[in-house]
């Protein structure tokens, strides 16, 4: 009867170690059970914000593999070596995209000599020279009073007037500007002195070309300012009435003034002022 008891004890022990256990185990697994589900959202939002990286780091790199694409390939350079690789890389693209061009040698100018120069800058001076005495006179061009006085001889070349010195009736080229002894003769237009003489019947006597085959005349002059050659400008002093020759003392001091074309007299007093 007490082994029977002491058998059931023992039985109802080990049941209820059993139970216990199996409870244990119950408990224990659902307790892993239970972990999962909890861990499972932090895990799933770890595992989203994961594949967010991936993703933002994929579009990253294909934004960088386009950016990349976009911008022209550059050379990594590390050493001098590296530089002198890519050099010669560049010069073989280089020629095997552009065609060889036989290179036309380009003419030197000649060098100016020292005479060259001075003989352009002599012509340079001899054109001015030339162009600067150019000399024109027309019929509508004027003349200057030579001196200041009154004429008291006149041009009369279709009849005779009457000379008081020479007591006689003859034609007359030029006109007589009466003025007193010593006054100044200006030129009465431009022109170049080509010859200047002692004259019986005008003393000293200036002839200066006006161009265009005009020439005047100036007689009865003393010191004289000018030289032969002599470009003279309208207005210029030319010298001073003298005294007067034989052939005018009855008419006092004066000036001769005489205007030609081609040799042939025309009359100054068409082309006074």
């Amino acid at each position: 009867m007490h082994r029977n008891q002491k058998g059931f004890l023992i039985a109802l022990c080990l049941c209820m170690l059993s139970l216990s256990g199996i409870f244990g185990v119950y408990q224990y697994r659902k307790g892993l059970s239970e972990e999962p589900k909890t861990e499972a959202p932090k895990q799933e939002e770890a595992q989203s914000q994961e594949e967010q990286r991936e993703a933002a780091n994929s579009r990253g790199t294909v934004a960088q593999a386009d950016t990349e694409e976009e911008k022209p390939e550059q050379a990594k350079i590390d050493t001098e070596e590296d530089i002198y690789k890519i050099g010669e890389a560049e010069l073989a693209k280089t020629e095997t995209e552009t065609p060889d061009v036989p290179e036309t040698p380009e003419e030197e100018a000649p060098e100016e000599t020292e005479e060259e120069t001075e003989e352009e800058e002599s012509v340079e001076t001899v054109g001015e020279d030339v162009q600067s005495d150019r000399l024109s006179f027309a019929e509508s061009s004027r003349l200057l009073w030579p001196v200041k006085g009154d004429v008291i001889l006149d041009y009369s070349m279709d009849k005779s007037i009457y000379f008081s010195t020479l007591n006689q009736y003859k034609y007359h080229p030029a006109i007589v500007i009466s003025a007193p002894l010593g006054s100044e003769v200006q030129c009465a237009a431009r022109g170049r002195v080509s010859d200047i003489k002692v004259n019986e019947e005008t003393g000293t006597t200036i002839y200066m070309e006006l161009g265009d085959g005009y020439e005047a005349v100036y007689g009865q002059l003393k010191e004289v300012a000018v030289e032969e050659g002599d470009i003279v400008e309208p207005g210029r002093l030319l010298g001073y009435v003298s005294e007067p020759t034989k052939y005018y003392t009855l008419e006092g001091s004066n000036l001769y003034f005489q205007l030609l074309k081609k040799h042939e007299p025309l009359d100054p007093m068409n082309f006074i002022e």
